[in-house]
């Protein structure tokens, strides 16, 4: 049975039993905090356990992690560094008890096991490569004449993996790498720390360790009350309320850089320049709808005739009542049940042309004499054709299409 994560009255995560321990492991005796407080937000209860000097003493401690534990109850581990390494050792042993061990989160270890090495699928296995470190141990044991020989480690190429992702293809278990980064990239607390790559590599944490838990998160219900006070109910508080503390909560309507970093100048935002300055006309329709484990991307058909000064989309533009059809792209970041930011895109050429500010035909001569004849500006037609396909012919602006 799936592991019910709930919202309360508050907007914060909850467990309908038991609280599920997350188990953090590094070199130090102290740890990130912001990392600690991340994944207690998240709703789990979070024990650090140092490596110390490792060796015997520290794999005793991985051991008996589970003890103590009932019937049912199983636990997660976030290792770090050398820590990870030997966590990922440990845990690759299949005479290793992991019963309880549901999800085990590797970031930057110094060596992993074998690329042909396949975990117990008693519990799930990621690992994060920070790519700037250039190489990574490979543990290889192998096997004479049936008996497995002491296991040695070489040194390996870290490559870039495929895609735009960086999944290493090769490598029997899931590993991700990081590019442009190096070890420490998830460490708030560390000159290394890299926000996009930490940003990435939280979200495949989180969705590891929830699905070892088998735990479902309902993120979709804040959101909804964030676009009905945005949009219809317009009360600022309400509003505010579906936003984080902490982190620092963020919007930013990407084309015109306006939105707000933390709560006063969100309020200000939206109260000033966003919720007061809505056309009547102003009409939404949801295109398509992802979720994720901590994001919610939307595809919004937006309309509207320019009646209003609107500071979010055409900033210092006086009304120029001219009808105004656009597809909108939202990306919002969540963390404990709330959202963190919103990042929102749209094509700001297409408004321009569309109000009457934009000219396609007015080419810049040098490009003229190259026989550029027209922009490559689209107006409300792109939008119409994101809703009906085939409504709007594709391939007009390809001269030999």
């Amino acid at each position: 049975m799936a592991l019910q994560f709930l919202a309360n009255s508050n907007g914060w995560l909850s467990f309908n039993h038991s609280t599920p321990t997350l188990y953090i492991t590094a070199e130090d005796d102290e740890f990130d905090e912001e990392t600690l407080r991340a994944w207690r937000d998240e709703g789990f209860l979070v024990k650090y356990v140092p490596m110390g000097k490792g060796g015997k003493t520290y794999v005793n401690t991985l051991h008996h992690l589970g003890d103590g534990m009932s019937i049912g109850e199983r636990y997660a581990i976030v290792a770090f560094g050398d820590a990870a390494s030997i966590c990922l050792e440990v845990y690759s042993e299949p005479s290793t008890s992991t019963s309880k061990l549901c999800s085990l989160i590797a970031y930057y270890p110094s060596s992993i096991p074998d690329p042909r090495q396949r975990f117990s699928a008693s519990f799930r296995v990621l690992v994060h490569l920070a790519g700037g470190e250039e190489t990574v141990g490979v543990s290889r044991r192998p096997e004479i004449l049936g008996i497995q020989a002491k296991r040695r480690t070489v040194q390996k190429r870290i490559t870039p993996g495929i895609g735009a992702g960086g999944l290493q293809s090769k490598i029997e278990y899931p590993v991700f790498t990081y590019e442009g980064v190096d070890a420490g990239f998830a460490e708030h607390d560390l000159d290394q720390y890299d926000a996009v790559a930490d940003a990435i590599a939280w979200s495949r944490s989180l969705s590891m360790v929830r699905r070892g838990f088998g735990a479902e998160v309902d993120l979709e219900r804040v959101w909804e009350n964030n676009v009905e006070q945005k949009f219809h109910g317009k009360d600022p508080a309400k509003l505010l309320d579906t936003f984080v503390s902490n982190p620092t909560p963020f919007v930013n309507y990407t084309p015109t850089m306006t939105g707000g970093i933390g709560t006063e100048e969100l309020k200000r935002f939206y109260t000033d320049y966003f919720l007061a300055c809505s056309p009547p006309s102003f009409h939404m329709r949801l295109v398509s709808r992802t979720i994720g484990v901590d994001r919610i991307v939307d595809e919004l058909y937006i309309q509207f005739k320019h009646t209003v000064q609107m500071p979010w989309i055409l900033p210092g533009i006086p009304p120029t009542n001219q009808k105004v059809e656009i597809v909108v792209v939202s990306i919002v970041g969540m963390r404990a049940g709330k959202i963190w930011h919103e990042r929102v895109y749209w094509d700001q050429a297409s408004v321009l042309f569309q109000v009457g500010l934009l000219d396609p035909d007015e080419v810049p001569e040098e490009y003229k004499k190259d026989g550029l004849e027209m922009l490559p500006v689209a107006g409300s037609e792109a939008a119409r054709k994101i809703m009906e396909v085939e409504s709007e012919e594709g391939n007009d602006m390809i001269d030999d299409w």
